[in-house]
């Protein structure tokens, strides 16, 4: 009875669709975005730690004894105040819109664009520890079916789903102890369709997070974490304002480790719990396991290729628990000044 309902509350969602309604569009849209952030967020912790000293070698055994390890004289970097991101990747899904069973999943391609401009101060010493506060804004595109795939059976192209997300965000990290990092953060979001920029979703994420690293060697760097948020939200496909107002609460081990000086692979694991505070009682388990292998042309430019296996399950009955995998590749383009 569950999978029936479940298969005829996603062709009325479709149906509404084509009938140009964006609202129909928040459940999947929802979680693509949370995807792809999260996944972003595992990439950039497992890098806090990829620092590599360069340290010179000994000239005859025994010479750093008494004078300990000789590093090579550097010039200080200089200091920069902005940050421009442009980012694109290209990746397939087998679950575009996150069905519960392995007959009715929809697989596709996705094109995600991203461009981020931020106020982001050089990291400064303060308390001990080094500040990093960012302040910015990042526009996204997600564009569907690019392979040409339609929805059966009232066959709709996938492009009518596409959407836009505005994000403006301030952030701070705050490294100590060597090895400790501290984030506090708020964002906040809205999605539009793409084909009229109607509002249909929007939210505001206090966040905040601590991690530690536990460098191995020299070329390999654990990093082990926890994220908090709380998500104000409102939306138009329902009633209730707060009816999608929840808490996040994420444990993310990842690992770094450099392959040769420009190629970096990163695993990770990710645990979510989701209780929604508003509306109907209901908490979500969401478990992923990634690898993502990014080469490094220049400190500005890289390409990497990722795969992500996500599993979820939810306490509502009415919600449907699924599997998704995702794989694709993707090019970065980052600049200070």
């Amino acid at each position: 009875m569950k999978s029936k309902t479940l298969y005829y509350g996603v062709l009325l969602a479709l149906l509404a669709a084509s009938l140009g309604q964006a609202q129909a569009q928040v459940p999947g849209a929802i979680d693509q975005v949370d995807s792809v952030q999260q996944r972003r967020t595992a990439q950039q912790s497992a890098q806090a730690g990829a620092t590599q000293e360069e340290t010179a070698p000994e000239l005859y055994p025994g010479e750093t004894d008494d004078v300990g390890p000789q590093s090579i004289v550097q010039l200080r970097p200089r200091k920069t105040l902005f940050e421009v991101v442009a980012d694109i990747q290209y990746f397939y899904t087998d679950n575009m819109f996150l069905e519960e069973g392995s007959g009715r999943r929809l697989d596709t391609g996705v094109l995600v664009s991203t461009v981020e401009v931020a106020l982001a101060p050089s990291p400064y010493e303060m308390f001990g520890g080094m500040f990093a506060p960012r302040l910015g804004y990042r526009h996204q595109w997600y564009d569907f079916g690019l392979d040409g795939n339609k929805v059966e059976p009232f066959g709709i192209p996938l492009d009518r789903f596409d959407f836009n997300a505005q994000t403006v965000f301030v952030e701070e990290q705050y490294r100590c102890c060597e090895n400790w990092i501290a984030e506090v953060g708020v964002d906040a979001t809205r999605l539009m369709s793409q084909s009229d920029y109607r509002e249909f979703y929007k939210e505001l994420v206090p966040h905040w997070g601590l991690r530690q690293l536990f460098p191995f060697c020299e070329t390999t760097v654990l990093s082990l974490g926890y994220e908090g948020t709380y998500r104000f939200t409102s939306a138009d496909a329902v009633a209730a304002s707060d009816l999608n107002d929840r808490t996040d609460h994420i444990l993310l081990a990842s690992c770094t480790h450099f392959v040769t000086p420009k190629l970096i692979a990163q695993p990770y694991y990710r645990f979510k719990y989701t209780h929604f505070t508003g509306g109907v009682p209901r908490e979500d388990f969401l478990n992923s396991v990634g690898l993502t292998l990014q080469y490094a042309f220049t400190r500005q430019f890289s390409a990497r290729v990722f795969v992500d296996y996500s599993l979820k399950e939810s306490s509502n009955p009415a919600v449907p628990d699924y599997r998704k995998l995702d794989a694709g590749a993707g090019l970065n383009l980052s600049l200070r000044f």
